[in-house]
């Protein structure tokens, strides 16, 4: 936690999500000097994510089979701190924070978008993210200025929900 800049560091609104690994990959959010925080995996046949920033560490569990609802851990307390639940054909998902922190993940304007939007109610549109179909930069993310109160995790939780999207889709063809 100690290699990762603070949230008020930020000087650019736009970031990048590398890639490094192939079967246990760790995605690193970073402006190209400096990283602001990791999402990996735990093991190879392990669900569950890690998600550390430089104030925080949380692990997103899924819960049952079919992982419609995950929970977001906090990782230091070992206590439930959010929930994030997907609708019957994967279209949108809503993350809901125990500090009353509410926000709704949605695919960008048009049938074949590679937009994904975060938006709350309480600030609008908060973070894009967009996937480049690189392997060694797979997405980029830019961050309204103007909300930046839980963004870099909200950003991470956002790659993650991405990639498990983007699995799902490469075993069903």
């Amino acid at each position: 936690m100690e290699d990762y800049r603070k949230l008020d560091q930020l000087r650019t609104t736009e970031l990048v999500v590398t890639r490094n690994g192939l079967f246990r990959a760790v995605y690193t959010l970073t402006d190209g000097q400096f990283n602001y925080g990791q999402l990996s995996c735990n093991g190879m046949f392990n669900r569950d994510k890690n998600i550390e920033t430089a104030g925080e560490r949380w692990i997103i569990r899924p819960v049952g089979f079919w992982c419609k609802e995950t929970l977001i851990i906090n990782a230091d307390k070992s206590e439930v701190v959010g929930k994030i639940t997907r609708n019957n054909w994967g279209t949108k998902t809503s993350l809901e924070m125990n500090n009353g922190f509410n926000a709704l993940l949605k695919r960008g304007k048009g049938f074949f978008s590679r937009k994904m939007n975060w938006t709350s109610e309480q600030y609008g549109d908060q973070i894009e993210i967009t996937s480049c179909s690189k392997y060694s930069r797979p997405f980029t993310v830019h961050l309204d200025p103007a909300t930046l109160k839980n963004t870099l995790s909200v950003a991470l939780i956002g790659v993650h929900l991405v990639v498990v999207k983007q699995a799902q889709a490469a075993a069903v063809v």
